[in-house]
């Protein structure tokens, strides 16, 4: 009987505890890798890629009598996806501009970059510069040949960025895809023929997904993250779990404001641990590292201690891209 009322007690303490705390996936806002300023909203992109900067040696193809160079109608997609991508963001914007050089050899012609910004009324310029794509030597002849049933199709766009009046700016940065595309993988001419067609449409594919890729270096992402939160204890606490499940930031936020300097030390905790979740649902990873150490250094609430560690990794994994000024 003894030992039967012993074990109920653990399991009841076991409920009681977990009770206290939630599980739960959320999507948590991800910084830009490259952090523009709040004026920065317009940004003209230009593209500079030619025949003679981004040759297609390798992979120049004949097809009905006119060769093509899959490097400059890639860079062409590249500005379609990187507008849309913007577009996308639904606070940025971007418009293309016709090819000009911004550049006295290596030195950033500023009084261009600024006058140029502003006749048309943007307030950056993106300048894709060169653009590399790379496959296996002999195309989609040697690769059907072979009997091979993927076609790896690979491409850089190397990127400046000029930000109009404060000067600063990115050089050469890379941003990288690649497609595998199917093919027949045998020796018949409709199908070869098929091949190279599709080859030529997936330059403008793999050009447009290279854009975007760009455009979202800008802004915020969004990610899924499995977390867990303190339920009870107050009031406050309470009215904050579905807020916070729902995502609803801001209101969560105002809901905990009111307890984390509460006199009682679980509340204070606990609320300062779901506050560090609220900014990093809002993005704002410092803030919520802050808060997470207030939580487990001040009040000694056991599940800050892990989750710092969580925040930590995730700020260590974010790739910030540091503008240079001039």
């Amino acid at each position: 009987m003894k030992r039967f009322l012993h074990v109920s007690v653990i399991i009841t303490l076991i409920l009681v505890t977990t009770a206290c705390k939630t599980s739960f996936r959320i999507s948590v806002l991800t910084p830009p890798p490259i952090l523009l300023n709040d004026s920065t909203r317009k940004i003209l992109v230009v593209n500079n890629v030619t025949d003679d900067n981004s040759p297609d040696k390798l992979l120049a193809q004949v097809l009905q009598g006119q060769q093509y160079n899959g490097n400059v109608m890639a860079s062409e997609q590249s500005v379609t996806g990187f507008i849309r991508s913007l577009d996308d963001s639904r606070y940025l914007k971007a418009i293309a501009g016709e090819p000009i050089s911004l550049r006295n050899n290596e030195t950033i012609n500023w009084q261009r970059v600024d006058s140029l910004c502003a006749v048309k009324g943007t307030h950056a310029i993106v300048e894709i510069e060169h653009f590399d794509s790379q496959a296996p030597i002999g195309g989609t002849v040697l690769a059907n040949a072979t009997g091979q049933t993927n076609h790896p199709l690979k491409g850089w766009a190397y990127i400046n960025l000029y930000i109009a009046g404060t000067h600063e700016h990115v050089d050469r940065l890379d941003v990288y895809e690649v497609y595998n595309m199917p093919i027949t993988g045998g020796l018949n001419p409709i199908g070869m023929l098929n091949d190279v067609v599709r080859k030529r449409e997936l330059y403008g594919h793999l050009g447009y997904s290279i854009g975007y890729r760009m455009g979202s270096l800008f802004y915020s992402n969004w990610i899924w993250v499995s977390r867990r939160f303190y339920n009870k204890g107050s009031r406050t606490l309470r009215h904050a779990k579905p807020l916070i499940r729902s995502g609803n930031w801001s209101l969560a936020e105002r809901q905990l404001e009111i307890s984390i300097n509460s006199p009682k030390n679980k509340v204070a905790g606990r609320s300062k641990y779901n506050m560090a979740l609220v900014y990093e649902g809002q993005g704002k990873l410092d803030e919520a590292i802050a808060m997470a150490e207030r939580a487990a250094l001040e009040h000694g609430t056991k599940l800050a201690y892990d989750y710092i560690n969580t925040l930590k990794r995730r700020k260590g994994m974010r790739s910030t891209i540091v503008l240079t000024q001039d």
